[in-house]
């Protein structure tokens, strides 16, 4: 009965993405902790003794009640999904604690990011030295390099790309400036950057995806979103839910690390175990920060497929030239995101709008889940 009440309120609240985002991180932390406890590894003075960690026929009723307890937490910790997915990527402003830390962080990050593009730039620039290299003037004697000078180059060359391919992979995992006039509004020419690699990986998702066709993607994904192919629909709600799974997983785990810590204590072999919850922690985040840069391929698809859609929904002429399409559609961004704009001053300036007849409009495409 508990397990069908359990299995029917999941699917009323999010199926099976609601037990793996916002029950198991939980549950796994608390089991983790309720087991150290009941060995006895908090206690310095004795053994731990692992046979008292199953739970005995007297233990019944308290176990029903961890599951209870268990999925009461996860109804409750919904809500916090997105903030804890904000806190991993660096969205750290005051009064949060982590708020002092953000001017370093991206620091630190920038200076990765500068080194990893220098070393690109060394690379292009040896590589073009040795590709336009000063033949031998004619009547000159040709001396043939020795087998050591010759894989001596050898090295040297594969050290040089495989430094380039490393500073290109570092380099990937940052945001790149795409927007128009960004450069005299006194942005990084590179591209801003976030405290995070989580936070950098999913920025760099953003500016793949909408604002190399001048929309803004945290306004005009939610009006594209009716008109994306269920297929393609699928896949980015799926990629959100493990970006979303792992970085939950990966609080719950450094929550369980902090526990675990008195562990240390010990003075033993058991001094370890916190190391555990510590490394698949990273791991978990490591996880998310792939997952974001497959979900940033899959935003680009989104945009690549409906960058028109929007122009089409305000009734405006499709541009001709990419340079006016990214300028209409950045106007168009820029009118979605104010609260307090109107139409006829905030995009007066443009072409009359055309009510041409249609075999199908935006609102019908919509209800059709997409276009085929």
């Amino acid at each position: 009965m508990l397990k069908g009440l359990a299995e029917a309120g999941g699917k009323v609240i999010g199926g099976a993405r609601f037990s793996l985002v916002s029950v198991l991180p939980g549950v796994l932390a608390v089991t983790v902790i309720a087991a150290a406890v009941r060995a006895g590894l908090y206690t310095t003075d004795s053994p731990p003794d692992f046979s008292a960690i199953a739970p005995g026929s007297r233990d019944t009723a308290a176990v029903v009640l961890f599951i209870f307890f268990a999925f009461v937490v996860g109804v409750l910790l919904r809500p916090f999904e997105a903030a804890i997915v904000q806190m991993l990527e660096g969205y750290w402003e005051r009064p949060s604690p982590l708020a002092p830390l953000r001017g370093a962080a991206i620091e630190r990050h920038r200076r990765r990011r500068d080194r990893a593009l220098l070393a690109l730039r060394h690379a292009e620039t040896v590589a073009a030295s040795e590709e336009v290299g000063t033949p031998p003037s004619p009547g000159t004697p040709h001396r043939s390099a020795s087998l050591r000078d010759l894989a001596d180059r050898d090295r040297r060359t594969a050290r040089r790309r495989r430094s380039a391919e490393r500073a290109h992979r570092i380099r990937s995992g940052y945001p790149t400036e795409v927007r128009l006039d960004a450069d005299k509004d006194g942005l990084d020419p590179e591209g801003e950057l976030m405290p995070t690699a989580l936070g950098n990986m999913l920025l760099r998702a953003e500016r793949l995806s909408g604002d190399r066709y001048g929309l803004d993607m945290m306004h005009a994904y939610p009006r594209i979103y009716p008109l994306v192919a269920p297929r393609l629909e699928n896949a980015v709600s799926q990629q959100l839910s493990l970006i979303a799974a792992t970085a939950s997983l990966s609080v719950s785990l450094a929550l369980t690390t902090v526990a675990m810590l008195p562990i240390l204590f010990r003075w033993d072999v058991w001094s370890l175990l916190p190391l555990a919850p510590a490394i698949l922690a990273a791991l978990a985040y490591r996880g998310a920060v792939a997952a974001s840069e497959y979900h940033g391929t899959l935003l680009s698809a989104v945009f690549d497929l409906h960058r028109f859609d929007l122009i089409k929904a305000f009734h405006y002429p499709v541009p001709t030239t990419a340079k006016s399409l990214v300028i209409l559609n950045q106007d168009i961004s820029g009118f979605l995101a104010q609260d307090s704009a109107r139409l006829d001053e905030e995009l007066k300036h443009r072409d009359p709008m055309k009510n041409e007849p249609e075999s199908e409009d935006v609102l019908q495409r919509a209800n059709g889940d997409g276009p085929a």
